[in-house]
């Protein structure tokens, strides 16, 4: 019997899943890659230290209730096995991030790389699909300037979303997609940095401070995280703030919390230790009064802020309402939001491949039997922390399978 003929169009984090576990399962398969190498967003992951997965649950955007019935089937625990299975040792952090124990984004590629070699998957870079269509044989594939290949008994598609286009995904996987029916959810970049009145953050870029920072939609609450800040040019970046970028909108506000990572929580704890130094540096600066706390050029926008002149006054004329104002901005500090930055400097994808024409089992579409999708390219995004990551590779891995492995027997694998 001739083994089963499988595309995988994408050689990214799924694409790359998906092609060894086809291959495992008997199937001869075809990898394509649209740029000159496979893998080249993987490389940059996790600032190349490829945070794999995450072993504590979090909330998934976009169709979530798609990714947790993955990872029912094909959660941590599996994934983790996988990467044992094919020799990638792994460590785990306290906060449940799982990287590989090498720390390198090359290991992981190498690992996957060799079996895509020990397996005899066909590799195929700088090869651009723009076109499917199905016949009575099966599937054919138009590669850009190459003309058509096949007929393959499945096609696995998993070109990602439009995030950092330079590294490979530039969207044109949606196209092959919704050519065979399925419908498109808006892509918008998802963490993200975000931009913000710069006249407010004057002087402060390069500075990182930690805080806890949400997201305001005029008086209502939006997303909120924990974590460094860093004060660019343009706006804020760091991983709280493009864990709150996904709903962001111009003339929305992220208020940034600075009292609470120094132990303050309570508006009277923060306005009691101003009074306490007010009391003791009477004779000393007013400028002072916030030394130790934030650092002195991130004060002097604190104090702009709250309207408190500093300069040629002693830290005893600070008045109860000056000192009141201060406490203010420190515990919520409004920067009204400009704009973020777009899918170049995006880590993911809002939006994509709407899930509801997929089998969270196989990853295949329920319009056009023998296609499937996996990964970045469908209607799924996570918060930072390995989460986008987990979904593309349990998701290509499933996709790979096909149902396949008696699926159904012992998969409890989420944590």
């Amino acid at each position: 019997m001739n083994p089963q003929r499988t595309a995988v169009i994408g050689g990214g984090a799924a694409g790359l899943t998906a092609a060894i576990t086809a291959a495992e399962q008997g199937d001869s398969v075809i990898l394509y890659e649209r740029m000159d190498r496979i893998g080249k967003k993987l490389l940059a992951t996790g600032n190349g230290r490829c945070n794999l997965l995450n072993t504590t649950p979090r909330p998934y955007f976009g169709q979530g209730d798609f990714a947790r019935r993955v990872f029912f089937l094909m959660g941590p625990d599996k994934q983790i096995t996988f990467w044992h299975r094919h020799g990638l040792r792994v460590w785990e952090e306290e906060d449940g991030r799982v990287y590989p124990a090498t720390f390198q984004a090359a290991t992981v590629l190498d690992v996957l790389r060799f079996h895509l070699e020990r397996l005899r998957v066909e590799v195929l870079t700088g090869a651009a699909a723009d076109g499917l269509r199905r016949s009575d044989q099966g599937w054919h594939l138009s590669l850009a300037g190459q003309g058509e290949q096949g007929p393959f008994d499945r096609v696995i598609v998993t070109g990602g979303g439009k995030a950092q286009p330079k590294l490979g995904s530039d969207g044109s996987a949606y196209g092959l997609l919704l050519a065979q029916g399925h419908r498109l959810r808006t892509p918008k970049p998802a963490l993200t940095a975000l931009e913000t009145d710069r006249q407010a953050i004057r002087g402060l870029s390069g500075l990182r401070v930690k805080a806890n920072v949400t997201l305001m939609h005029g008086t209502r609450r939006g997303a909120k995280a924990d974590g460094e800040v860093l004060f660019t040019d343009y706006g804020l970046s760091g991983i709280c703030v493009m864990d709150c970028a996904r709903d962001a909108l111009p003339g929305n506000t992220l208020t940034l919390n600075l009292s609470a990572p120094l132990g303050y929580h309570a508006r009277s704890e923060v306005l009691g230790e101003l009074q306490r130094r007010r009391n003791i540096w009477r004779g000393e600066p007013a400028s002072r009064i916030l030394c130790g706390l934030v650092a002195p050029r991130l004060g002097e926008r604190l104090a702009e802020t709250a309207g408190v002149p500093l300069g040629g006054r002693r830290a005893e004329q600070l008045s109860k309402d000056e000192l009141d104002a201060l406490c203010g901005a420190l515990q919520s500090w409004p920067l009204q939001i400009t704009g973020k930055r777009g899918f170049d400097q995006a880590q993911v994808t809002a939006g994509g491949i709407d899930t509801d024409d997929f089998s969270p089992i196989t990853l295949e579409s329920t319009l056009a039997p023998g296609l499937h999708a996996a990964g970045e390219v469908l209607n799924v995004d996570g918060p930072c922390g390995g989460y986008n990551l987990m979904f593309a590779f349990g998701s290509g891995m499933l996709a790979g399978l096909n149902g396949r492995q008696a699926l159904g027997r012992n998969q409890t694998s989420g944590k």
